[in-house]
């Protein structure tokens, strides 16, 4: 084993200094030492060259001199079937670790950092891992190989440079340590490459929400955490329509938009070599709107993304009007274009979500201040954009009258304001002298009439309505395969409906 540490410091020396210069004399050394092994062909047809060929040669080239030491095979197994060793270490798994690019791969990971299953998570890993067969390897070896076979295929390269790191483990303080540990094996294998990457890393705590929100978009549980987390940060973004894009295409989203998040760790910066550039999108847009780019009252550009095309969400602002646009960021295509003048030709305010807005406490104090009111039931609150401006939609009950409002998201100012008054006139008749139950004791009545505890439920969701002038809280939830709606009277806690539906 002290000669084959000594040979693969030589390979990295080597690479180091410049693979193609000294790659015959790393064979040479390799034969001298009779270490020698067969280089392995990391896919039979690569999906382009690439500069950064060298560093997968290496890790092919690992993987061929340990081989023997760590019960490596090659081609005993096709990329579907699990990589499971014999031996004690398979009992001993400790750690799931995903790899997210597109492709995304899993690695099984023992408690003493030995891989003992590898899996291919869509057709793209199934061409990185080609014949290779990393279980028995440790951890270090499987990562610096299958970073090489991406390199090679062709889907790490100048234009797509982002890899995240998701890892899994009961252990709080093993998985934050495994998370920093294997960033630093990529980051040290890209820059061996000679390609500046961004590292992406995190550790995922499943839950059923998270497990049913990747298999929903068919992603990983590691790329659905981060995808949840930056919507939660700019509601504006959705799931959809971020769940298939790259790791690299999510990165430049976030980065454009100043989203970011203490549980997730980033190095280096995602490429944006492949579009046309901000400066080229904002000259598309000016030219289509027929504006001199230094005449702007102000402008702001994000990067989006419109069904699975990445474009340049532009704004631009003068004194009398709001531009809105989106520029394909491949071709500087002009996608969507619209025009708001200004009746007073005022400007609003241009922050980038989570800067300045003013909050949804806020908006709601703003909207019972102008209706009124000082104790009110929430219905509806949400952030929304409409017309090109960020509002607050906001529905609330109070003194049997139904409020509807939206709320500028900068300002504060009252946008909408409407009004509706009932009498509780429900053709069943409905007592609404009294106070309304509260959402706790609507979802209190809908599980004691299922016979089901709080703890046993998921994706309960609890909603104010009113129909026909009847007042009531829709209570939805599942448990198991089981899905439960009830509407339970919102005065008097009486159930009005229970329906059950089990999946097929």
């Amino acid at each position: 084993m002290d000669n084959e540490r000594e040979l693969l410091q030589r390979i990295d020396s080597a690479l180091r200094r410049g693979a193609p210069d000294d790659f015959d004399g790393v064979l040479t050394r390799l034969e001298a030492e009779k270490l020698k092994g067969k280089v392995i062909n990391m896919n039979e047809t690569p999906r382009k060259k690439n500069r950064f060929v060298p560093i997968a040669i290496a890790a092919a080239l690992v993987l061929a001199i340990l081989g023997g030491a760590v019960g490596y095979g090659i081609g005993h197994r096709g990329a579907d079937s699990p990589a499971v060793t014999d031996g004690p270490s398979s009992t001993l798994l400790s750690s799931v670790i995903t790899l997210d690019v597109n492709p995304s791969i899993e690695l099984d990971v023992d408690a003493d950092d030995t891989v003992t299953a590898v899996k291919a998570l869509n057709s793209d890993a199934r061409v990185v891992l080609g014949s290779m067969d990393l279980a028995g390897s440790k951890l270090d070896v499987a990562v610096n190989a299958l970073i090489g076979s991406m390199l090679t295929n062709g889907y790490l390269d100048d234009l797509r440079n982002s890899i995240l790191v998701s890892v899994t483990d009961g252990d709080a303080g093993r998985a934050a340590a495994l998370q920093q540990s294997v960033a630093g094996m990529i980051e040290s294998a890209l820059g061996t490459g000679g390609l500046e990457g961004a590292v992406i890393s995190q550790t995922v705590t499943p839950d059923a929400q998270l497990s049913s929100l990747a298999a929903s978009y068919n992603i990983t549980e590691g790329k659905a955490q981060l995808i949840s987390k930056l919507v939660e940060a700019d509601p504006t973004l959705t799931v959809e329509s971020l769940a298939g894009l790259s790791v690299n295409d999510i990165a430049l989203i976030a980065s454009s938009r100043g989203v970011t998040d203490s549980g997730v760790t980033q190095s280096g910066t995602a490429s944006a070599g492949a579009y046309i550039g901000a400066d080229a999108a904002l000259k598309a847009a000016c030219e289509h709107a027929g504006l001199d780019a230094n005449s702007l009252s102000a402008k702001k550009i994000e990067f989006d993304s419109e069904h699975g095309r990445m474009v340049y969400e532009i704004d631009l602002y003068t004194t009398t009007a709001e531009y809105e646009y989106d520029i394909d960021a491949l071709t500087g295509e002009v996608v969507k274009a619209e025009r708001e003048n200004y009746p007073t030709g005022s400007v609003p305010g241009t922050s980038a979500p989570g800067g300045s807005y003013i909050g949804e406490a806020a908006a709601k104090q703003a909207a019972l201040s102008h209706a009124g009111v000082s104790d009110a039931v929430w219905t509806k609150a949400q952030f929304d954009r409409s017309d090109g401006r960020y509002i607050y939609e906001l529905e609330f009950v109070a003194d049997n009258t139904e409020f509807d409002y939206e709320i500028d998201a900068l300002s504060g100012a009252v946008i909408k304001a409407e009004r509706e008054s009932f009498n509780g006139g429900h053709s069943g008749g409905q007592d609404s002298s009294g106070s309304l139950i509260g959402e706790a004791a609507a979802k209190s009545a809908a599980l004691s009439h299922a016979g089901v505890s709080e703890a046993d439920a998921s994706r309960i969701r609890v909603e104010l309505d009113r129909d026909d002038g009847y007042t009531y809280y829709e209570v939805e939830f599942r448990v198991g395969w089981t899905e439960y709606e009830y509407e339970i009277d919102a005065y008097s806690g009486s159930i009005l409906k229970a329906e059950r539906d089990i999946d097929d």
